[in-house]
């Protein structure tokens, strides 16, 4: 690269910004005999381009959380009883999950991956624990590595759906993963293309970008080490996270055991924190990497890295029409509020009196219930 190319890249770095944010006010209407108007933000994500619109008035409400608990475990599980339930050529993970094919697939591999313990199931997400998070990383790992060997393969497809309104068929905790052949991910290529343009007009990776005009803005900020929290600065959905490590990792096939152990460590409080602290008890959890082919070129401009997004439980449906009509993003929620709130868990710890509140203005009982359930297992 020459010294001129070099010093556009520089001032194209310098007058770069991510994190774009456009304000706007409504046209005056009339509510309740009062004149007025509501201030709102139109963000733009950095990495996918999503748009996401926030009334600002509305954002700031104290939101009172509403959360069903009285999940009931079904009578009889086909995951429990995976071994007379599902298809055969299962491959059984050392650190303790099972792949098995998926009976309606829509890929050439097409795994559900379920966790133990069987014969039970765990419903809540207070009660993951370190080693759940361990067995999810580590089985993508290992499909992955199948996948990457079949030259029809492109990439790989990693998802988890928790909860019914979540969209899992099944009450027991499991994955979905697929080797994608013929087209990648619309949305993974997306990002890519992205995240691509921004290397080659600034000479550095976005993800580097983005941690760094973070940290200088530092309210969404949940926790930073090795791995990086955020909550989303322009979210598809209310408490969206994104997680992504510091190190360039494109694909989960670059990692070692080790590094894989430093990505799942300080997530694991995440979920917890969103339960108890934020009412959330569904939620999806998607993995992005670079496809195989190109994953060692694109340590230079892309980061494997983990979208959660946070359901809504007791609506129709969480995507109305402006979503679905004209894919954007209409959030009640400020991102800001959220990392204020899950960066507390990090902080200080479990803390009774942070537990989300209800219409009355009180700790939702339940969810304090199973906060001091939660406490009294880890005090252990």
């Amino acid at each position: 690269m020459g010294a001129m190319d070099l010093a556009t890249k520089k001032e194209g770095r310098r007058s770069s910004m991510l994190l774009k944010e456009y304000p706007g006010k409504s046209v005056p209407f009339t509510a309740d005999g009062v004149t007025r108007e509501v201030a709102y933000v139109t963000r733009v994500d950095p990495l996918s381009g999503e748009v996401a619109k926030i009334s600002l008035e509305r954002a700031r409400r104290q939101i009172a959380i509403s959360t069903e608990l009285n999940i009931l475990p079904v009578a009889k599980c086909d995951f429990c009883n995976y071994q007379a339930s599902t298809p055969k050529e299962r491959h059984m993970h050392s650190c303790g999950a099972v792949s098995v094919p998926n009976k309606y697939p829509w890929e050439k591999y097409d795994w559900i991956t379920i966790y133990p313990p069987f014969g039970e199931h765990k419903l809540l997400l207070s009660d993951l624990y370190f080693d759940d998070l361990e067995r999810m990383v580590e089985s993508s790992y290992d499909l992955a590595q199948i996948c990457s060997r079949d030259p029809d393969v492109l990439a790989f497809m990693d998802f988890t759906n928790w909860g019914a309104f979540a969209g899992a068929s099944q009450q027991h905790p499991h994955s979905q993963r697929k080797g994608l052949t013929g087209a990648c991910s619309p949305r993974v290529q997306n990002e890519l293309q992205r995240c691509r343009e921004i290397w080659d007009r600034t000479g550095c990776n976005p993800f580097d970008l983005l941690e760094e005009e973070e940290r200088r803005d530092g309210r969404r900020i949940i926790y930073e080490n090795d791995i990086l929290i955020l909550a989303s600065f322009a979210p598809s959905s209310p408490d969206e996270i994104i997680i992504f490590p510091r190190e360039p990792i494109a694909n989960i096939l670059q990692t070692t055991e080790k590094e894989r152990h430093k990505m799942v460590c300080p997530a694991l409080g995440l979920f917890s924190a969103l339960f108890l602290y934020r009412g959330v008890t569904d939620l999806n959890i998607a993995v992005h990497m670079a496809p195989f082919a190109i994953m060692e070129e694109a340590r230079d401009y892309y980061r494997w890295h983990m979208h959660i997004y946070p359901r809504r439980a007791k609506l129709p449906a969480d995507k109305a029409g402006a979503e679905i009509g004209f894919d954007v993003n209409v959030i009640d929620t400020l991102p800001e509020v959220t990392a204020q709130v899950l960066r507390h868990w990090y902080q200080e710890g479990p803390q009774l009196e942070r537990v989300a509140r209800g219409a009355d203005g009180t700790p939702v009982p339940k969810l304090v219930q199973e906060f001091l359930r939660f406490r009294g297992v880890h005090a252990c």
